[in-house]
This record gives structure tokens, C-alpha cells and sequence, in this order.
């Protein structure tokens, strides 16, 4: 609707400018008996230059507008991608990480006696590498507060069952 609206406002302003060079030159208005001495040709300068500026004003902000809610529309997919990959990224540790996994290949490089346990951090960690992403778009308001708790939760929830 709306550009349908400013597309009929734009060829109504062209065909009133290319009618208005026409009157001009073919002298028109004269012709048909018109005294055009008295016309203030200035002050219809005037007019016609603020038409042109509104119509301007309104295409410009029409297309910043559309531009504004193209990216909002991508932030909010973004978003949506990035923590669906956290979460199936999360499903496939748990996959990998079954009790034959576990007791073959971490169990033996892991220092119980550190209280610092680097493979346990890295195996917390790794699903979540685009969380500084997301936290981006959590400070831009792309990401809604219910989606962002819900985010902490299954990061809590993984990071328990990577400790246990």
C-alpha cells in the first residue's frame, strides 16, 4: 500500500512539472485568455520547491525505514541461527561423550589433583565459541529476555552434565 502510495505520488509530481514546462513554453495560459502578469511566478517557485522537498523527505525516509527493518529482520534471524547451533552443538557433545568416550580418551588426560582442569573448561566452553555474538545482540535488543534465559539455562544445564 504504501508504495503503491509513494510510487502514484512520484508520477503525479513528474506529469505536473513536464504540464507546467509545457504551459511555460507554449505559453498557454495566454493564449487562453489569461492575464499572466499578475501571477507571482516567485512565490509559485516557491510552492513547487517545498512540494519537491516533502516528496523528497518522504522517499528518503520511506527507504531508510525499509533498510531499518531489513536489518532488524536479519539481527532477529541471526540471533535465532546462532542458538539453535548452541543447542545442536550441545546435543552432539552429549552424543559424543558416552561412558566409552569418556573413560578412553578424557578420563586419562585429566589432572584431578588441579584445580584448574583445562579439558573440562574447553569441553563447557566449546559449544558456546559465538557467545560473544549473541551477547552483542542481547545489548542491541535483538534477542528477547525469555530466549536469552533460556540460552543460560541449557548453558548451565550442559556445563553440569560435562562436570558430572
Amino acid at each position: 500500500m504504501k508504495k503503491w502510495f509513494v510510487n502514484n505520488i512520484i508520477k503525479i509530481s513528474i506529469i505536473f512539472i513536464i504540464s507546467l514546462i509545457i504551459f511555460d513554453y507554449m505559453n498557454l495560459p495566454s493564449v487562453l485568455g489569461f492575464d499572466m502578469h499578475n501571477i507571482n511566478w516567485g512565490f509559485c517557485m516557491a510552492i513547487l520547491n517545498v512540494i519537491v522537498v516533502i516528496i523528497l523527505y518522504v522517499m528518503t525516509y520511506k527507504t531508510l525505514n525499509e533498510r531499518t527493518i531489513e536489518r532488524r529482520k536479519n539481527k532477529n534471524e541471526i540471533s535465532i541461527l546462532l542458538i539453535k547451533q548452541c543447542y545442536q552443538e550441545c546435543i552432539k557433545y552429549m552424543e559424543l561423550l558416552n561412558q566409552e568416550t569418556v573413560e578412553k580418551y578424557i578420563v586419562p588426560k585429566i589432572d584431578f589433583d588441579s584445580t584448574d582442569n583445562k579439558i573440562i573448561s574447553n569441553l563447557k566452553d566449546s559449544p558456546f565459541t559465538n557467545e560473544n555474538i549473541i551477547m552483542d545482540l542481547v545489548k542491541d535488543g535483538e534477542i528477547t529476555k525469555q530466549r536469552i534465559e533460556k540460552y543460560f539455562e541449557i548453558k548451565g544445564l550442559f556445563g553440569q552434565y560435562i562436570t558430572i
